[in-house]
């Protein structure tokens, strides 16, 4: 399984973004084989970041909610949600350079042994073990 981030399903969806040929190229060598899934907390994440920029840049929001929601479609959502005070300890151990989604994430990287798919250094660092 591989758990996609925020940063990448925004990265991927958006074709002006710095890191779109990037997440294509990502994508395109995954096996068909492989689930990709996400979490309820990062759906909420993508949805709520894409409504900002579409405030922000005069976007069509309605339009990038449709392809957000059509991408989402394909995905697993997975429920597990890591337990509060685990996750509060990660953030507190990460000296709060992870937000609760991304200290989430890790912990269900963790407990799934799942590939997390981020262009977000830190919860890259996390998510590999070079910082605990």
């Amino acid at each position: 399984m591989i758990l996609l981030d925020t940063s990448y399903i925004i990265s991927l969806l958006n074709k002006g973004d710095v890191h779109h040929s990037e997440a294509v190229k990502r994508l395109k060598g995954i096996s068909e084989a492989e689930i990709l899934a996400t979490h309820p907390l990062v759906v909420q994440e993508s949805v709520t970041v894409i409504a900002r920029k579409c405030r922000e840049q005069s976007g069509k929001c309605s339009e990038w909610l449709t392809r957000v929601e059509s991408f989402m479609d394909g995905l697993k959502i997975v429920e597990t949600l890591p337990p509060h005070d685990k996750v509060i300890e990660l953030m507190k151990t990460a000296d709060c350079k992870l937000s609760y989604v991304d200290a989430a994430l890790v912990l269900l990287s963790r407990l799934t042994k799942a590939i997390v798919l981020t262009f977000d250094k830190v919860l890259e660092s996390f998510v590999r073990g070079r910082m605990t």
